[in-house]
């Protein structure tokens, strides 16, 4: 699977990066894992453009709200 960075994704479904991060580190949002290593403060995204142009599908289709 192809992977993205925030800022692309972000781009991509319209929002900004921090909204972006607050989403995957809630889980609220399936386009990849939000990682934090034990005894970090630092987040890790992994994003994958097969479910973001799966996600934003699904809210053209109105299948989200």
């Amino acid at each position: 699977m192809e992977r993205m960075t925030t800022a692309q994704a972000a781009k991509e479904l319209n929002i900004n990066i921090v909204g972006l991060q607050t989403l995957m580190r809630q889980e609220k949002l399936p386009i990849g894992y939000a990682i934090q290593k034990p005894g970090s403060t630092r987040w890790t995204y992994i994003i994958y453009k097969e479910l973001v142009d799966g996600y934003k599908k699904r809210v053209e289709e109105g299948q989200l709200c």
